[in-house]
């Protein structure tokens, strides 16, 4: 196709696991048409700038749904959460008016949301076909609340209606829910770029050792935890966060966020994933094949389709956040470790087939 199109693409900001997977989605989009992006989330820049380094993409930082109001990773507030969603679900703010005038003038022949109901919203209204991509959508999480958030079922009738808007649904493995009509893939997750031995000798790493990555939003700065990851003399630990430059302490390897490391290259590099298990980590651990011990949020109705999954698809056993934060899980680490030549990474990616239901849908 020689023309150009032009796709909104409107992203929730719960977590990096929609952006993780809509950019793959994009990516292989591009493989077989031109496109120019508007993307519109509050994740943030940088995030972007390093999973769609050649694309063509504006981005506007607009927040697109309200989601869970987070306290800490793995708890959030309910309560504040239906304050903000009251304001949210009228669809009036500066932020709806912004996008609506956007999607005008930009002419858009296509509008993408990752769960977002507010870019079903302005699909609706300009008339700009919709695409919905999702493993679940926020009135299907809110049904867990109805009993004890006082005001939320409005809210959730609201939101039904919103998604309903979409023209085409593409649900990623694992989705919570498969009544309404819909393309069903595989996991999507971003490709592997590098090879494990090329990872671990950019971190000094020997190819022999035995290396965890871990994903633990942040709790790793327990002093605790860290005294206790330098008495294991035989494991390598792979940290992120919000640091300014790769530091190596001893048998810990701390790399910033920002980092020139693709995370999917750090996960087939590595022997097992510990910590926080999302939609992004469980795919990805999926499609390099590596094990993963898992905690999950608890009062969050996705976690438990998440769980359900990776016990039976994954090498995997499940970690209580107390169990994560005081790191009573060495032993079971070690006896779920795969070596790299054990891994085997999968071929299929849920991307290739999303991205085909796109442009069957745009022809």
């Amino acid at each position: 196709m020689d023309k150009c199109f032009k796709i909104g693409v409107f992203i929730s900001g719960h977590g990096f696991g929609h952006g993780t997977r809509t950019c793959a989605i994009l990516k292989e989009i591009t493989r077989f048409i031109p496109c120019e992006f508007d993307i519109l989330s509050d994740l943030p820049t940088w995030f972007f700038k390093q999973n769609l380094p050649s694309l063509n993409f504006t981005l506007h930082n607009v927040k697109t749904d309200i989601g869970l109001v987070q306290k800490t990773p793995f708890l959030h507030d309910l309560d504040e959460t239906v304050n903000q969603l009251k304001e949210f679900v009228r669809f009036n703010s500066q932020e709806y008016i912004f996008c609506e005038r956007l999607v005008r003038r930009k002419k858009h022949d296509l509008l993408i949301s990752d769960i977002s109901p507010l870019g079903l919203e302005v699909g609706f209204k300009t008339g700009v076909p919709n695409v919905l991509i999702e493993n679940f959508t926020w009135d299907w999480i809110y049904q867990l609340y109805t009993e004890t958030a006082l005001g939320i079922l409005p809210i959730i009738e609201v939101l039904e209606k919103s998604y309903s808007y979409a023209n085409l649904r593409i649900k990623v493995t694992p989705f919570c829910d498969s009544k309404n009509k819909s393309i069903k893939t595989p996991p999507v997750s971003r490709e592997v770029i590098q090879t494990p031995n090329e990872i671990r000798e950019k971190l000094k790493i020997e190819q022999e050792m035995k290396v965890i990555l871990l994903t633990t939003g942040g709790i790793t700065k327990r002093f605790d935890l860290i005294d206790k990851m330098k008495r294991q003399k035989d494991v390598v630990f792979i940290t992120s966060g919000d640091i300014q430059k790769t530091i190596i302490d001893k048998n810990i390897i701390s790399i910033p966020m920002k980092s020139d490391f693709h995370y999917p290259d750090l996960v087939n590099s590595v022997n097992l994933v510990a910590g926080k298990a999302g939609y992004g980590t469980i795919a990805e651990c999926w499609s390099t094949n590596t094990p993963l011990l898992g905690s999950y949020r608890a009062d969050f109705r996705e976690s438990e389709v998440l769980l359900e999954f990776a016990s039976k698809e994954l090498e995997h056993d499940k970690l209580t956040v107390d169990d994560l934060e005081n790191m009573d899980w060495m032993e079971t680490a070690l006896s779920t470790m795969k070596d790299l030549d054990e891994k085997s990474p999968k071929k299929i990616n849920g991307a290739h087939l999303a991205s085909e239901s796109i442009l069957n849908f745009i022809s």
